[in-house]
């Protein structure tokens, strides 16, 4: 193996990411990947306890980690971090939004307070957080903007109706922005994860009734893990994925797929 050769498609050494969500699950995931690949991370969360335990695990790996404690549907404090963050750092090569909530159910049930909700979190503090990434990376001309959307984004969950919606509307302003920053030799693009274990889904599956209906509907046959979207992150933000711009990566065990149908 030419490890010269990957050291120059993968290494991330010098390099600086901030991520959102870091205190846990594919945040933290990815964060840790980031760091072992060379670069020194930046996490902003709202759970200082998990910003904390987060830097161990990365600071024990021998990861550089920085922790701050932010809520991103506050765009002012969102101001403050970037404003303070350009200020120390001078630059940024790589930004993933990956912070999100969710809030599960059909359409018609959807409370508009719920729908506030998740589109100040999942919309609009994703959403700035990737412009004011893009203006730091602008006058650089280099630089990687990566957002977490999902499966749902590309294929609706008609259960978790407005999630859905504004992970598929991440897509869309995925691409809006990766056709404005290309010409600034920025690269923008999404990954859309499929069933993750996370905290959030973690009682659910832990009832092997639903672990099982769920499992039958991957075509691998298994729940993700979130070091299973680290690595990938990790790599398409590397310089061995150079010329990918405005791209959606799949990583769901295939669920995407239509389920075999029963033949005669």
């Amino acid at each position: 193996m030419n490890t010269a050769y990957l050291e120059k498609l993968f290494g991330m050494d010098g390099k600086k990411a901030v991520i959102t969500g870091g205190a846990s699950g594919l945040g933290r995931a990815i964060a840790y990947s980031l760091s072992q690949f060379g670069a020194e991370v930046f996490l902003l969360d709202r759970n200082p306890e998990g910003l904390a335990e987060s830097a161990q695990i990365i600071r024990e790996a021998g990861g550089a980690c920085h922790t701050y404690e932010l809520d991103i549907s506050d765009t002012q404090a969102q101001d403050r971090f970037f404003d303070e963050f350009l200020q120390k750092e001078k630059h940024l090569d790589i930004f993933v939004a990956d912070a999100g909530i969710n809030i599960r159910s059909e359409l018609p049930d959807a409370k508009l307070e719920d729908i506030k909700t998740l589109l100040q979190t999942n919309y609009i503090g994703t959403v700035y957080g990737m412009i004011r990434a893009a203006n730091i990376m602008k006058p650089q001309r280099s630089g990687n903007i990566l957002v977490i959307t999902s499966v749902n984004g590309v294929s609706p969950l008609i259960n978790q109706a407005v999630y859905s919606s504004i992970k598929a509307g991440l897509e869309g302003a995925m691409r809006c922005l990766a056709g404005t920053m290309a010409e600034y030799g920025v690269r923008v693009n999404s990954c859309a994860p499929g069933c993750i274990y996370s905290n959030g889904n973690k009682h659910m599956f832990s009832q092997e009734i639903y672990r099982t209906a769920k499992e039958a509907n991957i075509p691998l046959g298994k729940i993700g893990n979130p070091e299973d979207i680290g690595d990938v992150v990790a790599a398409v933000v590397s310089d061995a994925f150079r010329f990918m711009v405005g791209s959606t990566v799949l990583v769901d065990g295939g669920e995407i797929m239509r389920p075999k149908q029963v033949q005669p």
